[in-house]
């Protein structure tokens, strides 16, 4: 079937997720992030409903970004929002937030042809109402008279004479909780995913802001202190490192100077005789 656009629904507030964009994790194909993916492997006129975000510039093109009519509204307001710039007399909806390729999609679109829609079945048996293809005035029809606003998109779509698209096992996955992150991260065998996740889970407990954290230098400074000093007392120095940043509210610019400075004085510990 051609001339098929396509809806990414990519607002909502992560709550469950301490608030993380999750559009932005990096489980994507070859480290992308779920949206650059999700982008890829849709058809037509891509409209990213929510707020725009930095992504590759490969990819970046072929979005418009469409402010969600009723933020907070759940995902079929989301899909309300996108569909006033759909055309086309059928429409591919995913989410921001979960792992999609184009085989996947190309399939849904296929079965989707001559019926309501398609979408691809979830390891529970009940479809995914966020990959789907569907009949583009079907949706308007179920949509208007609430704007979708808090209505659930799998009993809306269930209601229409859906096909089902098996997909394999972690084909299509959502990222909603921080288990689901966990679960993709003891998959990953890519170092800095695991530690850049494993950084927000921490920043999200204790209610700080992990980003302009000085990493590479921390790391150092802790292999350094393990290798010239002793084991135990790498921890303790990045954890003294973190109580002077925040009892004297240093900025990120003074936590790298008082790194240099601590590293000096690992240097002239090892050099003692």
């Amino acid at each position: 079937m051609n001339n098929v656009d396509s809806i990414i629904v990519a607002g909502g507030s992560a709550s469950r997720l301490s608030g993380i964009d999750k559009a932005l994790l990096p489980f994507g194909s070859a480290g992308n992030t779920l949206l650059v993916d999700a982008v890829a492997a849709c058809p037509g006129r891509v409209l990213v409903v929510g707020l725009p975000r930095d992504i590759a510039v490969a990819v970046i093109a072929r979005v418009t970004w469409v402010s969600d009519l009723n933020p907070g509204g759940g995902p079929a307001a989301g899909i309300w929002s996108g569909l006033e710039h759909v055309n086309t007399e059928y429409v591919f909806i995913s989410a921001g937030d979960q792992t999609l390729d184009s085989e996947t999609v190309t399939a849904i679109i296929e079965a989707a042809a001559g019926n309501d829609g398609a979408w691809a079945i979830r390891e529970d048996g009940l479809g995914q109402p966020l990959c789907a293809c569907v009949r583009t005035q079907s949706l308007r029809e179920m949509l208007a008279p609430t704007q979708g606003i808090n209505l659930s998109p799998l009993r809306l779509l269930s209601t229409l004479n859906m096909v089902g698209v098996s997909v394999k096992p972690g084909q299509v996955t959502d990222f909603d909780t921080w288990a689901d992150v966990t679960r993709a991260v003891k998959r990953s065998e890519a170092m800095d995913q695991i530690t850049q996740m494993w950084l927000a889970r921490v920043a999200a407990i204790l209610e700080v802001d992990q980003h302009g954290l000085p990493v590479a230098q921390l790391l150092d400074l802790t292999r350094e202190v393990a290798h010239g000093v002793e084991r135990k007392s790498a921890p303790l120095t990045t954890y003294l490192l973190g109580y002077a940043a925040g009892k004297k509210s240093l900025t990120s610019a003074e936590v790298t100077d008082l790194l240099s400075h601590v590293s000096k004085a690992v240097q002239e510990w090892e050099s003692v005789e």
